[in-house]
């Protein structure tokens, strides 16, 4: 079925429900549970498409969730992760791939002398928390309304958009109250919030999504990237920038290189290795001794699997060496603005937040762009855009279920034309 036909699910509904019967909510991420009009089932991914169960056929934006910078089934990288796996999975021990895959990150970013790698963003986030308490002695943590670091309670605090007192209160059943005593929550984009936080003086670090991507695409205002490092370093604190989406994403040196400013310990996930498990912690050789001895623990049975290291060497090679970037940014902004002339023209107030690469998000609300999650809020329809993303994938075309929509370097100028007449249709159904 081709983009822009209605879909038919029916396929989809029953393999939910044969999932439902011996999984919880028959979805493995709380994220997919409320897929409408059920958690779709996809058999298949070849560069900018996705097909599901039904055959159904989707030009897709939501690209793994961000991994997918090269697009699905990327020919370079499925040729070596294939070849990968005749030398074996898992050894308990090193193997050949580990070291190269490390000299060409450390040779891509100049401010990263050393790395260790995991399984997830989320482990390499605790694992730079850690080695700022170490290196500091102190314990807390300051992190902002909105940003997303992982679901485990340390980090898992306050995802909202209403800043609760001290950000205690939990998120979910079960977690640790205590566990979140720790972290000092501010407002986005304000630095006085975050000038007070570190006044206090027990701050091993401040952690933060360069740019805001899971509440609202919201960047930087002018010189708070900066400002925020000068108040770390005052303050004998860490500066920590997760760059777990923004990395490799928004150009070959990420977010960082965009501002042109670097984090003491910089976290890269996702489309560092094409929706293979590899997440890396990348740091000066000082601030990762204590790792190297042993003093600060880092261990994982799956950290450097040889098919994600595999991964992960194949997609920076294509992505040094092809340089995606511009044509991936060009075709974002004909996205964008098709998108907002639709809006216009259709008199719906559809805002398309941007900042650059391959990342834009949709909203309904002013088109100006917004500051902080608060903001985000107040001028983002929750409701309206539900409907909308529900109608563009019944047309064929599948952002991110809040609005992110990751263009990759397998789009083209046609998919997007086809993306603008599913996006007119489904504007004209609202």
């Amino acid at each position: 079925m081709a983009p822009g036909t209605k879909r038919r699910y029916d396929q989809s509904r029953a393999e939910h429900a044969r999932r439902s019967a011996v999984i919880a909510g028959g979805v493995n991420s709380n994220v997919r549970l409320h897929g409408t009009p059920v958690p779709l089932t996809f058999a298949r991914g070849d560069g900018a498409l996705l097909w599901d169960v039904d055959d159904n056929v989707y030009i897709d934006y939501a690209a793994g969730m961000g991994p997918m910078v090269l697009g699905h089934n990327h020919p370079a990288v499925t040729a070596a992760v294939q070849r990968s796996l005749s030398t074996g999975q898992l050894f308990a021990g090193q193997n050949r791939f580990e070291a190269e895959f490390a000299e060409i990150l450390v040779g891509s970013l100049p401010w990263i002398e050393s790395i260790r790698t995991g399984m997830s963003g989320t482990e390499m986030d605790l694992l730079a928390v850690r080695i700022a308490r170490a290196t500091t002695g102190r314990h807390k943590v300051v992190r902002f309304i909105g940003h997303y670091h992982g679901w485990l309670d340390p980090l898992f605090v306050n995802m909202g958009v209403t800043p609760e007192p001290m950000g205690l209160v939990p998120l979910t059943s079960g977690q640790s109250v205590s566990a979140a005593s720790d972290v000092i929550l501010c407002e986005w984009n304000d630095i006085g919030q975050v000038a007070q936080a570190l006044e206090s003086g027990d701050v091993a670090c401040v952690l933060m999504e360069p740019v805001m991507c899971n509440t609202g695409l919201i960047p930087p205002s002018a010189g708070y990237l900066e400002s925020v490092k000068q108040l770390c370093h005052q303050h004998d604190a860490l500066f920590v920038i997760d760059e777990v989406i923004t990395g490799f994403r928004l150009g070959l040196t990420g977010a960082q290189g965009l501002y042109g400013i670097h984090g003491d310990i910089s976290i890269y996930a996702k489309a560092i290795a094409s929706g293979f498990p590899l997440a890396v912690l990348g740091t000066t050789t000082e601030l990762l001794a204590g790792v190297g001895r042993g003093e600060v623990n880092h261990s994982g049975t799956y950290n450097t699997g040889v098919s994600s290291v595999a991964a992960g060497i194949a997609t920076l090679r294509v992505l040094i060496d092809t340089d995606p970037y511009p044509e991936i940014e060009r075709l974002t902004r004909r996205l964008i603005d098709g998108l907002r002339q639709l809006g216009q023209s259709l008199d719906v107030e559809l805002a398309v937040d941007h900042v650059g690469g391959g990342l834009c998000q949709t909203r309904f609300g002013r088109p100006e762009p917004v500051t902080s999650p608060s903001d985000f809020a107040a001028n983002s329809d929750g409701a309206l855009l539900a409907r909308f993303l529900e109608s563009l994938q019944d047309h064929g075309v599948r952002p991110t279920s809040r609005g992110l929509w990751f263009v990759s370097a397998a789009h083209d100028d046609a998919l997007i034309e086809q993306t603008l007449a599913a996006a007119e249709q489904a504007l004209r159904e609202l």
